[in-house]
């Protein structure tokens, strides 16, 4: 498939901003952990600054962006349509949140739906790929897992740097535990990357070329893309990369979304610096963007069958 830039932003950026505001909702669930200051005037406007960027990133997709009220019409049977409920709902629970603070003490109940605002969110963008069945790469259940583990990790490093620039000496949770359980979500959210990879790997179609084709014969040879030009189906179902470009990219989301955010965080975990987090934070962004690009980029759809490419 051919990756759009604005839903790689939309999910990057919205992913985090879930992390971020499921943290703080789990941690202050029981008591308030984190001061109101902290809450009020740093973590929840970062939050809701990430979930608009996100929404403005998702318009720039769409054919009619002055449509895209309807996309919520058929929230019965649409993933798509209950995300396009579940992002607004999850920024008015994050504003409703803002002004409790304001007002006195976080109800726990509240605390409790911006968690399962969150994770519906969460699930709700995941399964709008996972429900495609015939792309095999997506209809899985790593997919959900991927998303969260992905959103959890890009969360936690930016509450843990958020901290850092608030620079409290009365922080109730110690840096260097917060470190460790985002080197164990990195951890996981690697394992789980890998296996991935390697499971995407030994995928085969399920179709072969005489039934995408409708041709009966068993050494049906393809010498054509169906096309003088090109088309819809030969732009929107290719990533248009080599394959030695693909191999780079995989080596960039291995160092950049886990391997070096783990070895920084490894040694924040014994001196906790405000350079190490902000760099293992940034890069873990850019190895993000570049998941999600291979996200797409790797999904074989069907189709291709046919409008394959020809050397």
């Amino acid at each position: 498939m051919r990756p759009q830039f604005s839903i790689i932003f939309f999910t990057t950026l919205a992913g985090m901003a879930q992390g971020l505001l499921f943290f703080l909702a789990l941690i202050n669930l029981e008591a308030p952990v984190f001061s109101a200051p902290f809450i009020s005037m740093l973590a929840l406007p970062v939050c809701f600054i990430l979930l608009t960027l996100g929404l403005v990133a998702s318009f720039f997709h769409l054919g009619h962006p002055e449509r895209a009220w309807r996309a919520a019409m058929m929230w019965r049977t649409s993933w798509l349509s209950r995300e396009v409920i579940a992002l607004p709902a999850v920024m008015l629970l994050t504003a409703l949140t803002f002004l409790y603070i304001h007002s006195g003490v976080v109800p726990a109940w509240l605390w409790a739906a911006v968690i399962i605002g969150t994770l519906a969110l969460w699930i709700c963008t995941a399964k709008i790929y996972q429900c495609i069945r015939f792309i095999q790469e997506w209809s899985h259940p790593s997919t959900l897992t991927n998303f969260i583990l992905l959103g959890l990790s890009s969360g936690g490093l930016l509450l843990e740097f958020l901290l850092l620039v608030w620079n409290d000496p009365n922080i109730p949770l110690g840096i260097s535990l917060i470190s460790g359980v985002n080197f164990i979500l990195l951890f996981i959210a690697l394992n789980l990357k890998l296996w991935i990879w390697r499971r995407n790997q030994k995928l085969k179609p399920k179709s072969n070329l005489a039934t995408a084709t409708g041709i009966k014969g068993n050494n049906i040879r393809q010498t054509s893309m169906g096309f003088m030009g090109g088309s819809f189906n030969t732009r929107e179902f290719f990533h248009h990369q080599t394959d030695r470009v693909i191999s780079n990219i995989r080596k960039i989301i291995l160092l950049m979304a886990y391997v070096g955010p783990m070895v920084l965080l490894a040694f924040s975990m014994n001196s906790p610096s405000m350079t190490q987090v902000a760099l293992a934070l940034l890069m873990h962004y850019v190895g993000l963007l570049a998941e999600r690009w291979m996200f797409f980029a790797e999904a074989n759809h069907p189709q291709n069958l046919y409008y394959q490419r020809v050397s």
